[in-house]
């Protein structure tokens, strides 16, 4: 079998001939040539836009940072200025707060000195006619009376009306009586209630 390239002789024909005038040869090993010099150009151009763009934002940055720092500087003479205004009105507030207190102690002061002038004076209305006081003590708001009476009844009177009282006393006890020839000695206690 006998291959005859016919393209062969055509191209042969092609390379072969002179180029006339006007006429345009293409050659391919050129073309591809300049493609791969335009890749490198283009990589170069955009490495600089990058670097540009990097070296534009590192000089934006390194301006904010001294606006910033400058701002600080600033504060800080602000601050420093105002510092005895600081310490002032840190004074007056831990002044207002010992007055606070002071009025406090002062109120409650005056508020223990008048229960026990209320204290007696709700004892004597609470108090039967046959029933008397050998002994009163108070610790605290606690009253303890340690006393005699007629009868058992009389005390127990007694107790009532400091029950009902209820405004000034709580806790009412009765714990022990005793009853020794005619007369019965008592203890009781109680809880004196600050008024309000």
């Amino acid at each position: 079998m006998i291959k005859i390239n016919l393209l062969g002789d055509a191209l042969a024909q092609v390379a072969g001939k002179k180029p006339e005038k006007g006429e345009s040869v293409q050659v391919y090993g050129q073309e591809q040539e300049t493609t791969q010099t335009s890749f490198p150009l283009a990589g170069l151009i955009v490495a600089l836009f990058f670097i540009a763009f990097g070296v534009v934002y590192y000089v934006y940055l390194n301006q904010k940072v001294g606006d910033q720092a400058q701002k600080n500087a600033e504060l800080e003479k602000v601050k420093k200025e105002l510092q005895p205004y600081v310490a002032k009105e840190e004074k007056f507030r831990k002044d207002a707060e010992l007055i606070k207190q002071k009025k406090q102690v002062i109120k409650d002061l005056r508020i223990t000195q008048s229960i026990p002038v209320h204290l007696m004076e709700e004892l004597a209305n609470a108090l039967p006619d046959d029933v008397w006081f050998n002994e009163v003590t108070q610790k605290g708001m606690n009253v303890t009376i340690k006393g005699e009476s007629a009868s058992f009844e009389a005390i127990n009177l007694f107790r009532t009306h400091l029950m009902s009282q209820q405004n000034w006393f709580a806790n009412v006890n009765y714990p022990t009586a005793t009853k020794k020839g005619n007369v019965v000695e008592f203890t009781l206690s109680f809880e004196v209630k600050k008024p309000s």
